[in-house]
């Protein structure tokens, strides 16, 4: 029988993306080219040498014949003729076998390059589908997480409502901690002494759910919160002897020897002369009038006209 949160599992829908499947078809291809390319390169400095070897031991029988055609008599010189004929074509195919062999390593060599550069440009195109496909299934796997966090936050919002009322490390280092940052928006930040997240809390959240647990844990608490209010309000007894006398002001009001009660009106000292009024605008041009002030030619001309008359 299956485990419950295993049929859960099971039931959850499974993920539908949309990936291009001729891009990784080809970056498959590709790759499995390239490794064929690999056992082959591997491969051929093994297989050369094989032959080589085969070619010296062949090359040292036919030498062996030919030496055998110079010391044998002449009723034997062609059988030994024969062998050293077919030797020789024996010869002549391990050759063309090594030299094919040093082409096909070389070719393979040179086509490397030009593969490598195929699968670094499949590669590219696979991760654009890649991100297409992780930014999708992210935004869904986001969205998930939003709609199962309503019970953690209640409890958040618990803590909280508590650790306002009371507080206590254990409480106050839970809201320190207590941490799940959205998905869609999760950036951890590494300055040079701390580390942070710079996306939201999914967990402090403020709504009428929360308001109403919060609330609930007030009700519970208020009994023992109303009296630590009045609590704070409590100051140590000092007896009357020791508590402080009211001020007294020593100094006085008239200078020394004058009064120490202070005045029911402040008296305004006697007005010594008459008020100075300021008779320019302190614009610093004149006036019409001003100006036929300054004009001292009238005046002079009727002085001049006066002494005229006396004089006759």
């Amino acid at each position: 029988m299956p485990r419950p949160h295993q049929s859960g599992i099971a039931a959850q829908a499974k993920p539908n993306l949309s990936i291009d499947a001729e891009t990784i078809s080809n970056l498959r291809e590709l790759l499995d080219q390239r490794k064929k390319l690999d056992d082959a390169v591997n491969a051929a400095p093994s297989e050369i040498k094989f032959i080589e070897d085969e070619l010296s031991n062949l090359r040292q029988q036919m030498a062996s014949l030919e030496a055998d055609i110079v010391l044998v008599d002449e009723a034997h010189v062609p059988a030994k003729q024969k062998q050293i004929k077919a030797l020789g074509e024996v010869l002549a195919d391990k050759e063309l076998a090594v030299r094919r062999k040093k082409m096909l390593l070389e070719t393979l060599e040179q086509r490397a390059p030009d593969l490598d550069e195929k699968i670094e440009i499949a590669i590219g195109f696979v991760r654009v589908e890649a991100g297409i496909a992780a930014q999708s299934l992210r935004s869904d796997i986001a969205q998930e997480l939003r709609g199962k966090l309503h019970e953690l936050q209640l409890i958040y919002a618990k803590v909280r409502a508590l650790h306002g009322l009371v507080r206590d490390e254990r409480t106050g280092d839970f809201l320190k901690s207590a941490l799940i940052p959205d998905l869609d928006q999760c950036m951890r930040i590494i300055a040079r002494n701390e580390t942070y997240e710079a996306s939201p809390n999914l967990l402090d959240t403020r709504n009428d759910d929360t308001a109403a647990v919060e609330a609930q844990i007030s009700d519970a608490m208020r009994p023992i919160t109303d009296v630590l209010v009045l609590a704070r309000k409590h100051r140590p007894y000092v007896p009357l002897a020791k508590r402080p006398a009211p001020y007294v002001r020593k100094g006085a009001w008239d200078g020394p020897g004058g009064r120490i009660d202070r005045p029911e009106k402040l008296e305004e000292p006697p007005v010594r002369a008459e008020p100075y009024e300021i008779k320019g605008d302190s614009s610093g041009f004149r006036t019409r009038p001003q100006a036929q002030e300054m004009n001292m030619a009238p005046a002079i001309a009727e002085t001049a006209g006066e002494v005229g008359r006396f004089e006759s």
